[in-house]
């Protein structure tokens, strides 16, 4: 993921540095990425889902499937990967959070009080290419 940039020019690793995070904290952190991963992967397989069921109804050619099955693993499967595959789970959890991806009741409350700045951040309106690439 590349640094999203805060406040006075600090990066997120030097607001959130991951090695001062207690072992606890990072564990639910990392739970939360795995939940947020899941949630994403599964709505872009659902879509991928139906492509077959239009194949199978004879609707979609198999070279036309085979383009959307290149299509899904090059795009969208990729961009999820990329985003949760780093050791840092902090700006995707933040990212899931602001885009309801996972629902903040379903957040401990010690996930969100670390995130909360950041959460506030996409909320309103960070971009997804500014978190994309290397955190």
């Amino acid at each position: 993921m590349a640094e999203v940039m805060l406040g006075a020019a600090k990066t997120v690793k030097q607001v959130y540095p991951m090695n001062q995070i207690p072992k606890k904290l990072k564990r639910l952190l990392a739970e939360q990425a795995d939940r947020a991963w899941e949630a994403e992967m599964r709505v872009a397989l659902v879509a991928l889902a139906e492509r077959f069921d239009q194949w199978r109804a004879g609707a979609l050619s198999c070279d036309e499937l085979d383009q959307s099955v290149h299509a899904y693993h090059n795009g969208i499967a990729r961009d999820i990967w990329k985003r949760y595959a780093g050791n840092d789970p902090v700006l995707p959890v933040a990212r899931a959070v602001a885009l309801g991806i996972l629902e903040r009741e379903s957040v401990p409350p010690e996930v969100l009080a670390q995130i909360a700045g950041l959460v506030d951040l996409f909320a309103r309106g960070a971009d997804d290419d500014d978190e994309e690439g290397d955190a």
